[in-house]
């Protein structure tokens, strides 16, 4: 079986482990009510817009070297999501600080991103190709969450 088949297949039929099975979806709305997704201001757009580029290049580089089971390079680029420096939260008296901008969901959605990428460069390390899929479609999950969350659903990204 081909790679590419293999993940596609692990990807497909690999169960959410137990902590994380509710769906990203059901959170946002838990956390939001009934409302809405929140559109981000422009500001905050432009604020994240280089970082965001620079994940979405990488998530296609984590899909194909998990696809291809090219470990070494999946093992760097979720080090380097997992160790990449964090927005801090805005701090009280600080609202006209730039992430005061951003919304709480967005730093509870980018600390999990962080453990996600930590926890798929430590699967990197077993020699389980369905755990590697697995930790990889989480990860995905918690982009697709915020995503979801955040951006106008006319063109699913960030104009």
């Amino acid at each position: 079986m081909s790679p590419l088949l293999l993940a596609l297949t692990l990807l497909s039929q690999t169960p959410a482990p137990a902590a994380h099975a509710k769906s990203p979806q059901v959170e946002a709305k838990k956390d939001k009510g009934d409302t809405p997704p929140r559109v981000l201001s422009e500001l905050a757009r432009q604020l994240l817009r280089p970082r965001m580029e620079r994940h979405g290049h990488d998530m296609m580089m984590l899909v194909q070297g998990v696809l291809l089971l090219q470990r070494d390079v999946v093992a760097e680029l979720a080090k380097n999501i997992a160790a990449e420096p964090r927005l801090t939260r805005p701090m009280v008296g600080g609202e006209d600080d730039l992430n005061a901008a951003l919304p709480e969901r967005f730093f509870v959605l980018q600390d999990e991103l962080h453990s996600r990428a930590g926890t798929l460069a430590t699967a990197v390390k077993t020699d389980s190709d369905v755990a590697l899929a697995a930790r990889l479609g989480e990860m995905m999950q918690t982009c697709v969450s915020c995503h979801s969350t955040f951006f106008p659903q006319t063109d699913g990204g960030m104009p």
